[in-house]
């Protein structure tokens, strides 16, 4: 063969070549730039920890009610202590401590449910929903002032409820919040059955519409 066509066709060839290797390092890097962008996606823990910020709810077999867990810092478990009522069910928000006589006490918010004892049962619905709210009341442990928003009946899962809204106010007190909003719903169930009796609190520094979301999830 020629040399000078020998040469000719060795020059097409490594430009071939070049060719080839430039195609090969963009294919690469497009490659490289794609997995780059999935590590950017949400991976299985970040997605397991958004569905664990969704709000839960508390079956209390019980009362055979059912509410919503709220969100941080609403956690599961009642904080009230079982006096002068005994609770099956609840949530709470811890919001620091108050002083008592000199000692540091534990506040939180809190949203339980209980069977209603059978001293404050009554005929009437609107009457047993005034005895929880006075016997929960004498369980204060700071002097405060107690005032009634509304009451008036409603359904609870379709069954006849009654509720009373109430406002509480702790004059006098070196307080992280001024007042509170809070709920008892007592609702009724079949003959024999005991009602049942569910009660919320909230400092008005964790926010009153948390008091309309529980009672709006009640079933």
């Amino acid at each position: 063969m020629d040399p000078a066509r020998w040469r000719r066709k060795q020059r097409h060839r490594a430009q071939l070549m070049s060719g080839f290797a430039l195609i090969t390092l963009g294919a690469l890097g497009a490659v490289a730039w794609i997995i780059f962008q999935m590590g950017k996606l949400p991976t299985a823990d970040k997605l397991a920890a958004a569905t664990a910020d969704t709000p839960a709810s508390v079956s209390d077999t019980a009362t055979g009610l059912s509410y919503k867990i709220l969100s941080s810092p609403w956690r599961d478990g009642c904080p009230m202590r079982n006096h002068p009522l005994t609770w099956t069910s609840g949530e709470g928000a811890p919001d620091g401590q108050v002083h008592v006589s000199g000692h540091a006490i534990p506040w939180s918010a809190n949203a339980c449910a209980g069977l209603l004892p059978q001293r404050l049962q009554d005929k009437k619905l609107s009457t047993e929903a005034a005895n929880a709210a006075a016997a929960i009341d004498t369980d204060k442990a700071l002097h405060h002032a107690r005032s009634t928003t509304s009451s008036h009946a409603t359904k609870v899962g379709g069954r006849p409820a009654w509720e009373i809204r109430l406002k509480v106010t702790y004059p006098g007190e070196h307080l992280a919040w001024t007042s509170e909003v809070a709920a008892v719903v007592v609702v009724d169930r079949a003959a024999g059955q005991a009602p049942v009796v569910f009660y919320a609190s909230v400092p008005g520094n964790l926010g009153a519409a948390s008091l309309t979301d529980l009672l709006s999830s009640l079933r």
